[in-house]
């Protein structure tokens, strides 16, 4: 999990750093019918009475093929952050770390100022590019990069950003394809003095905004760190139902890094997994926007045997339909990178496992 005084990790966009990581999602078909599915040892999901409901649900019952809402019924997502190498674009970063793990990803990331630069505007020509076969999930930062200036909610709330989102609403639209988009994500740490009303208001601002302008292809990505003791926080961050397509936290395995107890990743992941699903959030989809797992202090096969768990226990948690690994160090040097013995080879063999190989091709919103 998140922990309280985590400076963000260092994320680059182009030639910039990123010093906090925020999630957006961009919102489109907002309509919910229910299908329900049941795991079978394989890690495919036939139809089954007493099975989780999988969320926003429009394939035809049996299918494999993901909803309206990009939802895989019958397992999750398989992603990455990829750093970018430098001035190099995403898309031979992103091919060559797929050559490495003997598959092409589900989804990657890239984040977004607030700017009307390249680092502020979506989609991107790289981004187009490896949207053609991923699924591209956008997170959008309410800063200014290149001049550090934050952006405050109360203003976002109270239109003075409008042209920006109609803009950006504008080229999500031209894209055409569905796309997550998160804004903001993990600010139920927020030091800032802002409030929870505020970040909602601006929320529902920048939702709003990308409806008026038609962008009914984008969907929303609502994300907290997920950090346990964090939990009593969550609630008052949430924009509500209607504007939230899918819910995202962050867990982490901090170990050596923080001096923290070795989990395991079912001990890192599965506790603010149940909470959503006992505190009134099981009906979206959750999304693991960022997880990784440091080194063990003592043992050096447990890295490697943390992503070789990842498999078996995302079987046991049905709702749980996308992970992004985030293969990076952080600002306080944490490395999450796919580094040590083993550690490469083991993470691609989780991603091979039939759970995570799922059709692209979403059913027709109907």
């Amino acid at each position: 999990m998140t922990l309280p005084g985590r400076r963000r990790p260092v994320r680059t966009a182009g030639k910039l750093s990123v010093s906090r990581w925020i999630l957006i999602g961009l919102a489109g078909a907002l309509v919910a019918t229910t299908g329900i599915y049941a795991c079978t040892s394989s890690g495919r999901q036939t139809p089954g009475s007493g099975a989780p409901v999988v969320p926003g649900a429009r394939s035809t019952p049996g299918s494999c093929a993901p909803t309206s809402k990009l939802v895989p019924p019958c397992g999750a997502w398989w992603g990455m952050h990829v750093p970018p190498d430098g001035d190099r674009r995403l898309v031979p970063d992103v091919t060559a770390m797929e050559q490495k793990i003997g598959r092409r990803l589900d989804i990657t990331i890239s984040y977004h100022d607030m700017s009307n630069s390249d680092a502020g505007r979506f989609l991107r020509d790289d981004e187009s590019d490896l949207g053609a076969d991923r699924i591209l999930f956008l997170g959008w930062e309410s800063r200014i990069w290149d001049e550090d200036v934050d952006i405050a909610w109360r203003d976002i709330a109270a239109g003075h950003y409008d042209r920006a989102i109609a803009d950006q609403a504008a080229r999500v639209r031209k894209y055409g394809r569905p796309v997550l988009v998160g804004f903001d994500g993990e600010k139920d740490r927020d030091e800032s003095g802002q409030t929870p009303a505020e970040y909602v208001a601006a929320y529902k601002r920048i939702v709003d905004g990308f409806r008026q302008e038609g962008a009914t292809n984008a969907l929303w990505v609502w994300g907290v760190t997920g950090y346990y003791p964090f939990r009593d926080r969550w609630k008052a961050y949430y924009p509500g139902d209607a504007y939230v397509d899918w819910i995202s936290y962050d867990p982490y395995n901090f170990a050596i890094c923080r001096g923290a107890t070795w989990q395991d990743f079912k001990e890192t992941v599965q506790p603010t997994y149940e909470w959503f699903q006992q505190n009134g959030f099981a009906a979206k989809p959750l999304i693991l926007a960022e997880y990784g797992t440091e080194s063990h202090q003592n043992d050096t096969s447990a890295r490697a045997e943390w992503y070789r768990d990842i498999p078996e226990a995302m079987k046991a948690m049905p709702n749980l339909k996308a992970i992004v690994q985030w293969n990076n160090t952080d600002a306080d040097d944490c490395d999450f990178s796919l580094t040590g013995p083993g550690v490469l080879d083991s993470f691609a063999e989780a991603g091979r496992d039939p759970y995570f190989r799922q059709p692209m091709t979403p059913q027709p919103a109907g």
